[in-house]
């Protein structure tokens, strides 16, 4: 679970400090950053997997092919050193690439890696690289939102007392065990690799449970053409980011558990009730499984090359949902692409369901889960509380020029430091909201209610 990330120099963020809940929507007008910081979480979690030139090369964002590593940092200027830090909730337990199985030393981490530009050889070069840990009864201030003692007991776990678990010091990067023991040093600016994506054995858990859950942190930006293939027996059974393996993920889901095809199509029917059933055609000759639907007024099943973009897109969605073993922050630009409007009330309450439930314990029942969204849209916004909301602009600097900023909603959990303190980002007001949205969201109502007669108990 990503709890907070501070960015500095990244493209057009100069800096900014933004707090995650379990759902969080970022709004605001088209071109203003929104979704640069998308750009900033994927690239944390690309290094994790791929080589630094690699990861870099997978968030860029060019019109006509041309790229430089220089295009990520913050006006293009390579005096500027990219700095990135994510707080973070780690899996209690994590396996390793040869099928071991070990535990974190403790579960709440903060990542933070810098970058600078060298121009002789055009790269991006790691200078600084930590992984440090926060005592369990720091445990509110490091989460920030409202939960509940079972939650907190369910995803605060472990306690080591050690230092960190990686450290940067003049020029060596060293990677220390969980009783901390030193690995072997690495030199700063060497390795194509960061240490969080070098290590891939249950000797370092902590270490491997940070990149586990970094590498969860899918950018979802779902393709026709990945959503339409068939897939083999042995492909992958959940569906990707890019919509990919949707007959693997509803083959493997109703194999596990027969009613969860029944909870898939009451899923589907509130998005879009032209789905009267979905299913998968195996083809032992060819070893392919294939999507199939069928749509009231036709006779035959409808295959994945007959199906709509947006019949597609619910379909991947309502999988991710029932996959409760996919545990994933899943970020979404412009959800409502492909969504007729009067779904829009749906897409929002299917997404928040996909959100772990900080009320309970975390569980088979209540996967650690979160949904991060960004949009345009007035109609996806109206659906959220302000809570759930973080507004985001363009300002105009005399030294930096423009830069993106992110602000949260006057008296949302965001503007209060986890200290009682205010924030140091200058809140939005609300009635500024409510016009960009043309009205006041739809769960505000029953904020300000709360706020007038209590919860009822």
């Amino acid at each position: 679970m990503l709890v907070s990330l501070s960015v500095k120099n990244f493209k057009s963020i100069r800096e900014a400090h933004v707090r995650f809940g379990p759902f969080t929507c970022f709004i605001g007008h088209n071109g203003v950053g929104k979704s640069n910081l998308f750009d900033a979480i994927h690239f944390l979690g690309a290094l994790t997997e791929r080589d630094i030139a690699d990861a870099a090369t997978e968030v860029r964002r060019t019109s006509d092919g041309g790229y430089s590593p220089l295009d990520l940092v913050f006006g293009r200027d390579p005096s500027r050193r990219i700095d990135l830090c994510a707080d973070m909730v780690v899996p209690p337990e994590v396996e390793d690439d040869f099928g071991q199985v070990a535990k974190p030393s403790t579960t709440l981490l903060t990542y933070r890696i810098r970058l600078r530009y060298q121009p002789e050889s055009d790269r991006l070069l790691v200078e600084h690289e930590s992984l440090t840990h926060a005592k369990l009864e720091d445990y509110r201030k490091f989460i920030g939102f409202d939960s509940s003692k079972d939650f907190r007991k369910s995803v605060a776990l472990g306690g080591r007392r050690g230092g960190p678990l990686i450290s940067t010091r003049e020029d060596r990067i060293q990677l220390h065990g969980d009783g901390g023991s030193r690995g072997r040093p690495s030199p700063v600016g060497r390795s194509p690799l960061t240490v969080v994506g070098g290590t891939n054995t249950y000797d370092y858990p902590t270490v491997l449970a940070a990149k586990r859950e970094m590498s969860s942190w899918r950018i979802l930006h779902l393709e026709p053409s990945a959503m339409r293939t068939p897939d083999t027996r042995s492909a992958p059974t959940h569906v990707s980011a890019s919509g990919g393996h949707i007959p693997a993920t509803l083959h493997a889901l109703v194999g596990r558990d027969p009613a969860a095809e029944g909870e898939i199509l009451f899923r589907l029917r509130q998005l879009n009730s032209d789905i009267a059933e979905v299913g998968v055609y195996a083809d032992d000759i060819r070893d392919q499984l294939a999507l199939r639907a069928r749509v009231p007024g036709v006779d035959n099943w409808l295959y994945g090359r007959s199906l709509s973009d947006g019949t597609l897109r619910y379909i991947a969605l309502v999988l991710m949902l029932v996959d409760v073993q996919d545990r994933a922050v899943l970020c979404i630009e412009e959800p409502e692409n492909g969504i007729h409007p009067s779904r829009v009330p749906n897409l929002a309450e299917l997404l928040r369901d996909y959100a772990v439930d900080v009320g309970d314990a975390v569980g088979p029942d209540n996967p650690l889960r979160q949904v991060v969204l960004n949009t345009h849209s007035p109609e996806v916004a109206r659906q959220l509380s302000f809570d759930e909301l973080v507004f985001v602009e363009r300002a105009l600097t005399k030294q930096d020029g423009p830069i993106s900023t992110f602000r949260p909603i006057t008296g949302a959990w965001r503007t209060h430091q986890p200290d009682g303190t205010e924030s140091t980002t200058q809140p939005i007001d609300r009635q500024a909201v409510v016009d960009f949205i043309g009205g006041s969201p739809v769960n505000a109502e029953f904020d300000q209610l709360r706020l007038q007669f209590g919860s009822a108990k």
